[in-house]
């Protein structure tokens, strides 16, 4: 599970990444962007799933941008919450367990995952001006992205994955492709 100083962490890793990854895009990112992205990464997650679950997923497979290291695309999948959150300026909530409920189940965790995703797209859409404010009340930036968080930890736990281990292995990796980026190793 994510402990707050696991969480405030991540938090200063994804801003340190943002800030990294600033300088390699042709347009700047706001909390809609790093929507999008979530969305993306959520479809890599899809993609590893199908794949353990024994589906023919070839005709969705690049075999120049291998994508099948679950661990990784959750970590990815943290990255884009909590950069709706960083770009917002807005953290993260202490991370309620009880805003997501434990299931044993690997497709209703995965489910849980993609509906806390979602609010957190919607809310950083929201935040960044791009869609009106819904009426009801819906859930506030920093408990969606939270709440995305705490529901990928959940699916990480129930393939026997530690998120934050996996997170800090992405930070590492991500970190390597900036500094080759920078020095002009990798465009």
């Amino acid at each position: 599970m994510i402990g707050d100083e696991d969480l405030a962490d991540m938090v200063d890793r994804t801003r340190r990444l943002r800030q990294g990854f600033a300088g390699t895009a042709p347009r700047a990112w706001d909390p809609a962007t790093a929507g999008a992205e979530l969305t993306v990464q959520l479809g890599h997650v899809a993609l590893c799933v199908a794949r353990r679950r024994g589906m023919d997923v070839s005709a969705y497979e690049d075999a120049a941008r291998p994508i099948g290291d679950l661990g990784d695309e959750l970590a990815d999948v943290t990255l884009a919450a909590l950069s709706i959150s960083v770009l917002a300026d807005v953290p993260p909530a202490h991370i309620e367990l009880s805003r997501t409920a434990a299931s044993e189940s690997e497709i209703e965790t995965l489910l849980l995952l993609l509906v806390c995703a979602g609010q957190a797209a919607e809310a950083g859409l929201v935040t960044a001006g791009y869609r009106h404010q819904p009426t009801g009340t819906p859930v506030l930036l920093p408990q969606a992205s939270a709440a995305t968080v705490t529901a990928a930890a959940q699916f990480a736990g129930l393939l026997g994955l530690d998120l934050p281990a996996e997170f800090r292995a992405m930070y590492a990796d991500a970190s390597g492709f900036l500094t080759s980026y920078r020095d002009g190793d990798a465009r």
